[in-house]
Parts: C-alpha cells; structure tokens; sequence
C-alpha cells in the first residue's frame, strides 16, 4: 500500500537495481538472466538505452549476433553519439 508519491519511487528503484543485476549477470557470464533481468525494464520503458545496451551485450554473449545488431541499431535511434553500442555493432558484425 504505497502512497502515489512513493509509487514513483518504488518504480525507479526497481529499475536501478534491474539495471545493476544485469551489470553483475553480465560479469559472470550469465547472459541468459541478465537479458531477462532487461526484458523486465524494457516492458515499462522500451527506450531505456542502459537496458537495451545490456541486452544487447546478452545478446551478443550468446551469439545472436544479428538480434545484437538489431538493439545496437535501436541505441543508436535514440543516442547516435554512443561509442559503446557502435563499437559492439562492430563486434557482431565481425562475429557473424
């Protein structure tokens, strides 16, 4: 029974620390629950360039080089500067 204040909160919390458990998922290589742990942030806010970046590295983990590719080029529509995600389109490419 939250307050429609701390609601907001409560949202971004749990956003912060989806975001946080993909970062450590990756670090140990287990792409499949970090993708999931993206998937849950990307059904409320499909834009969110983190998630999708982290995805993407998930993605490129388990060798779905296209679907990598595919993400990278959605980061890019929304943050064309991002060396990151440029670098890791490079790196599927070159994978496939």
């Amino acid at each position: 029974n939250f307050k429609e204040e701390n609601k907001g909160k409560a949202k971004d919390l749990k956003k912060v620390c989806e975001l946080n458990r993909a970062a450590c998922l990756l670090k140990v290589k287990d792409f499949s629950e970090a993708k999931t742990s993206c998937n849950s942030i990307l059904k409320e806010d499909a834009q969110n360039v983190k998630a999708l970046f982290r995805k993407a590295q998930a993605e490129f983990g388990l060798k779905n080089f296209d679907e990598t590719m595919r993400i990278v080029k959605k980061i890019v529509e929304v943050d064309p500067q991002n060396k990151e995600a440029r670098a890791l389109y490079k790196d599927a490419q070159a994978e496939q």
